[in-house]
């Protein structure tokens, strides 16, 4: 009976170790699914930052890309403006350089400008020439397309500028028109170093002002409400700017208020050698700018 009793207490001390050995394996296993599930997590979350973090990097690759190649074309199609402006600059040069070198051939001897004095237009510059034994006369126009040399359809074209050069003259200052400060009149302050002179005649006002050989006569029509003095103060600074042929003989410069295509209103005068040169522009900034090429 005793035996038996210490046999049922062997036996409840062997189940309850077994069910404790089972009970801590049951909570490995289970930490262990756990830890398993945690890692899967983790790689599931490291997985999905590593595909954003690509996916980012590719966008912003592809901005910086795009980017590029937007600066690229921006940076490509100013260069092609600027080579295509460029171009067009040379080409009116070209044209201008063409046709005296021409007219050079034509008119041994005579001075001719370099610079078509455009503001617009140069690459339909026209020019034509006449010439005899007492003078040359060349004529300068802006047509619908470029021309040759003295083409015949240049004659319907309205020049801008016509230069002139009477050769051999006895008596140039009946050409030149040179006008000496005038005395008595009423005093009009140009610029602070510079007074001239006005006077009225026939409907008209004239301002007259001199610097070194040049005189300069401003006409204005009192009838169409013209006043001479913004002209002449143009003018001044014109030649202050670009300055005037050297001449060792007195010569002149005189301007009609008013400024059109075809009006030839600016005329300038002087004498170089036995020859007397005038040119005769629409503008007088034209005039100015050939003028200073003059060669």
């Amino acid at each position: 009976m005793k035996k038996n009793r210490k046999n049922l207490a062997l036996l409840l001390l062997a189940a309850s170790l077994l069910a404790g050995c089972a009970g801590q394996s049951n909570s490995q296993s289970s930490q262990s699914s756990q830890a398993k599930s945690e890692k899967k997590a983790e790689s599931k979350a490291s997985s999905k930052s590593a595909a954003k973090s690509a996916a980012s990097s590719a966008v912003s690759s592809s901005a910086v890309s795009s980017s590029a190649v937007s600066s690229t074309k921006s940076s490509s199609s100013q260069a092609s403006s600027k080579s295509a402006a460029s171009s067009s600059q040379r080409a009116d040069v070209n044209r201008m350089g063409t046709l005296t070198s021409q007219l050079r051939v034509k008119l041994p001897g005579m001075l001719l400008p370099a610079a078509d004095g455009l503001g617009q237009g140069s690459s339909n510059l026209n020019i034509r020439y006449t010439s005899s034994s007492s003078q040359n006369v060349v004529y300068y126009s802006v047509g619908n397309s470029p021309l040759a040399l003295n083409d015949s359809r240049i004659a319907s074209e309205k020049p801008y500028a016509v230069l002139t050069e009477k050769k051999n003259v006895a008596d140039a200052s009946s050409l030149i028109n040179y006008q000496e400060p005038k005395t008595g009149l009423p005093a009009v302050k140009i610029a602070s170093n510079v007074t001239g002179t006005e006077e009225g005649a026939a409907g008209s006002t004239y301002l007259q002002f001199n610097q070194g050989q040049w005189s300069f006569v401003v006409r204005a029509s009192n009838v169409q409400g013209q006043k001479p003095l913004p002209t002449a103060q143009k003018l001044l600074a014109l030649y202050q700017q670009y300055g005037l042929p050297d001449t060792a003989a007195k010569s002149s410069v005189q301007v009609d208020v008013g400024e059109s295509l075809g009006s030839l209103n600016t005329v300038i005068t002087w004498a170089k050698g036995s020859s007397v040169y005038q040119l005769k522009a629409h503008s007088a900034e034209t005039a100015f700018k050939m003028l200073k090429s003059l060669n």
